[in-house]
This record gives structure tokens, C-alpha cells and sequence, in this order.
């Protein structure tokens, strides 16, 4: 048996189930982790990256920023 939460979001009123909700909101941290740890590289690292257009395949270096 499924639990149905019901909430508020800009003015509508959004139901959807606990299991839904759970998982969702796991998706948007995992999201947000990997945004922010992103940008933490860019900012340390030079990044360049190779990319084959035709295969999708590519070699990504980085180093070190001074």
C-alpha cells in the first residue's frame, strides 16, 4: 500500500506518492552534489577535453590552475 503526500508548490496544489516524493527528492541532491563539485573542478583545474564527433568517444586532461 502506497502513501499519497500532497503539497503546495507556487501556488498548486501537487500530489504524488511517498515513494515518488523519496526518489525525486534523492535525484535533486544527487543533482545538485554533482553541480556543485563540477563547478569546484572547473574552478581548481583546467580542463581540456577531445572530442571524435563521429564516434562520441574523447580524452579529457586537466591540470592543475596557478
Amino acid at each position: 500500500m502506497s502513501t499519497i503526500i500532497c503539497f503546495e508548490v507556487e501556488g498548486q496544489i501537487v500530489c504524488e506518492r511517498e515513494e515518488d516524493r523519496a526518489r525525486r527528492e534523492l535525484e535533486e541532491r544527487l543533482r545538485k552534489y554533482i553541480e556543485d563539485k563540477l563547478k569546484e573542478l572547473v574552478e581548481q583545474y583546467e580542463i581540456e577535453v577531445t572530442l571524435d564527433p563521429q564516434t562520441l568517444k574523447g580524452v579529457g586532461r586537466w591540470r592543475k590552475k596557478r
